[in-house]
């Protein structure tokens, strides 16, 4: 019922303006789609492309395994080569994470027209490395639509060592932003707010929003393209919100030869990893299956509000695919 490659229009990217598409690998169970059935996004890395065989491998173990009908987004700046520092920065999460919810309005929308029961209640995502950080931006974003969220070795928001490069606890990435207001890659104070996956205040709101979500980090200590200790510091301010995320910070310990490898930035089978740390949520009748308490965003139909310092951004969940604007006058 549902095609496996797709291709969706997306919102404009300002600093390349004119229509954007974005493409998508879709797996549904080999059963079939029944009442049961959710949906989940399977997300690349900082470079990668959504169709590579293991994204494609991933997103049929997944359809099968969790009963879900599975999404491989090629998100803004997908593939190698994306980057031109100081005029064309990393987004970092902004409008990729806004690619991936319109993935799932698609998909939805689809399984809807198409006459068939699902559960929007079951709606997951997975991600490593720069998949990672755009999984905690989709859950930051679409705050009411995610039963639970895993995040491999993510990039822990965008921290200045990440954002200009400076090396910061020893991480070689570099999103190539701007201190220069009058840069097309000038990092506004407001932005960097909102990609901050542990922004105390906006927690605050996701949680009233979805108190049931559950968040499963899994990040090696010896990391060094996306630091632990500012990722442990986004978990500590998850709980501080009064959320209850699944943090494992790895250390020798974990090391199974079949899921965790090593402790650095690869970690291991990120898929295994998944099942290891996420089957109890995931699976249909897992010990601890997460769900949704009522009307997701695209239910629910109406936008989601982050102050920042300086005005505030808006994802319009109100006119169809959604969209984020911002309103304010940043410095």
């Amino acid at each position: 019922m549902i095609e496996k490659e797709q291709e969706i229009t997306a919102q404009e990217w300002p600093l390349s303006p004119g229509e954007r598409k974005v493409r998508l690998h879709i797996e549904t169970p080999a059963a079939g789609i029944g009442a049961n059935t959710g949906t989940m996004l399977v997300l690349h890395n900082w470079g990668g492309i959504y169709d590579e065989p293991h994204y494609v491998a991933w997103c049929r173990e997944f359809a099968d395994r969790y009963n879900v009908v599975s999404v491989s987004v090629n998100y803004l700046q997908s593939g190698p080569g994306q980057v031109v520092p100081e005029e064309k920065p990393y987004d970092h999460g902004f409008l990729q994470a806004m690619d991936c919810i319109r993935a799932l309005y698609h998909i939805q929308k689809q399984i809807r027209d198409a006459g068939l029961a699902f559960n929007p209640g079951r709606c997951y995502s997975m991600g490593g490395s720069g998949g990672g950080n755009v999984t905690l931006m989709v859950n930051k974003l679409a705050p009411h639509t995610l039963a639970c969220a895993v995040d491999i070795c993510g990039m822990p928001g965008l921290t200045n060592g990440i954002a200009y490069g400076t090396g910061e606890f020893g991480s070689g990435l570099n999103a190539g932003y701007s201190k220069d207001p009058q840069s097309p890659a000038y990092l506004t104070p407001d932005l960097q707010e909102l990609l901050d996956p542990g922004n105390i205040h906006h927690l605050k709101q996701q949680f009233s929003a979805n108190p049931g979500n559950k968040v499963v980090i899994v990040h090696g200590l010896d990391d060094s393209s996306c630091p632990a200790v500012p990722k442990i510091n986004i978990f500590q301010n998850m709980i501080t919100a009064g959320f209850k995320p699944d943090g494992h910070f790895l250390t020798e310990w974990f090391i199974d030869g079949k899921a965790i490898l090593d402790t650095g930035h690869p970690v291991g089978n990120r898929d295994k990893i998944v099942e290891r740390f996420a089957d109890d949520y995931m699976l249909e009748e897992g010990r601890l299956a997460a769900k949704l308490p009522g009307l997701n965003n695209f239910e629910l139909a109406k936008k989601i509000i982050y102050p920042t310092k300086n005005g505030r951004f808006e994802v319009d969940y109100s006119q169809g695919p959604p969209s984020i604007t911002f309103t304010g006058s940043p410095e």
